[in-house]
């Protein structure tokens, strides 16, 4: 599964990404990984494509979370 992680996200694009939801800690990979579910992950792409202004990738990204309700208490941007 991609993450944010194959897209080389910048320091800067962590920060803004974190910032959508705070309790998230996005630095590590491995953690990442370990408490985010497919959702979370694919809203993270999807606000990563938005913040690069690639809207057709994000939207691709979008199409991907099957329950929005699950993360929509998040900053959605």
């Amino acid at each position: 599964m991609d993450t944010i992680f194959e897209y080389k996200v910048t320091k800067l694009e962590i920060e803004i990404l974190s910032s959508c939801s705070p309790n998230k800690g996005i630095k590590d990979k491995e953690k990442y990984l370990k408490y985010c579910d497919t959702d979370t992950i694919n809203a993270d792409l999807y606000r990563l494509f938005i913040l690069r202004e690639e809207l057709d990738i994000a939207e691709t990204y979008m199409k991907k979370i099957k329950d929005i309700k699950s993360i929509s208490s998040n900053n959605f941007f």
